[in-house]
């Protein structure tokens, strides 16, 4: 008979940030930079080409939408161990190039370096 023993952690195939189910935040975040892309294209669009009287709640509506959407997105991603700002991090420690891509992609948590694991399916395994 085999002996039973308890099932060994595995690393996370999937991303950090998919795994503590906050991907969708991220996306949210996307949408409303998105937002302020088209409140601001729509306002020089206005400015070069029509002659009404939207061109400033276009701009001030983008300017609060972009400025919303980033102060939300700065409280809004956190580690769920250590409850860190996880979008500050990135942005305080990384290249303005890269912090979004590297945020996409987290193993760990840049600062407790908690690492999430993903169980095996099987509740028990058997060792031969």
């Amino acid at each position: 008979m085999p002996k039973l023993s308890r099932p060994v952690p595995q690393p996370s195939k999937i991303g950090w940030l998919e795994t503590t189910k906050q991907m969708w935040k991220l996306y949210i975040a996307l949408l409303g930079f998105g937002g302020t892309l088209l409140c601001f294209l729509g306002a020089g669009f206005i400015l070069l080409f029509w002659e009404t009287n939207l061109f400033s709640p276009l701009l001030i509506g983008g300017t609060c939408l972009g400025g919303g959407t980033f102060v939300w997105l700065l409280n809004a991603l956190r580690c769920p161990s250590c409850q860190a700002r996880l979008v500050w991090t990135m942005i305080s420690s990384r290249s303005h190039m890269s912090w979004l891509v590297d945020l996409a992609n987290l193993v760990t948590c840049p600062s407790c370096q908690v690492a999430l694991t993903q169980r095996p399916s099987a509740r028990w395994r058997a060792i031969s």
